[in-house]
């Protein structure tokens, strides 16, 4: 049987000695739990920050795409917002800028290092008919021009900054 002793009760040292443990223990939790939800955080930009870019890509391929079917002639304005770390290469594929216009129904975003490539039925160029078009981060009002490249006969559509 238990019994209560004052004088014992004071002077024991078990519960102080164990303190220093468990506020590492919760400090460690609490770090933890900072980490955890930084991630989280970034992941939500990440996502946010792709979702703007694929509306502004949308945009622009969706509009080429009606211009390419309708033919030469065709002009559209578009005000256009590509968040930050984030490129657009329209007209090309990753690493190979210089084999314009043999993929100029390519197109890639580069998100840090991250590429994502995609293809449309329209073909890019930039406002001199001669290589890709770029778009970096920020905004940008770019025009679309639907014109016939002479020596081929295709159907290209200029993008540039007005």
């Amino acid at each position: 049987m238990w019994i209560f002793d004052p004088a014992g009760f004071c002077s024991d040292e078990e519960a102080a000695d164990a303190l220093p443990m468990r506020f590492t223990v919760a400090a460690m939790l609490v770090l933890l739990l900072m980490v955890l939800f930084t991630t989280a955080i970034l992941d939500l930009k990440y996502v946010a920050d792709r979702h703007h870019t694929d509306v502004a890509l949308s945009k622009i391929t969706y509009n080429a795409e009606q211009m390419t079917l309708r033919g030469a002639g065709t002009m559209i304005s578009l005000k256009v917002d590509i968040p930050s770390d984030t490129k657009i290469v329209l007209g090309a594929l990753p690493d190979s800028e210089n084999t314009w216009p043999e993929d100029a129904s390519n197109y890639y975003i580069q998100t840090g290092e991250q590429r994502v490539i995609h293809e449309t039925d329209a073909l890019f160029s930039n406002i001199h008919l001669d290589g890709t078009y770029t778009l970096s981060s920020g905004q940008h009002q770019v025009m679309l021009e639907s014109v016939t490249e002479a020596s081929s006969g295709k159907i290209f559509v200029k993008i540039y900054d007005i």
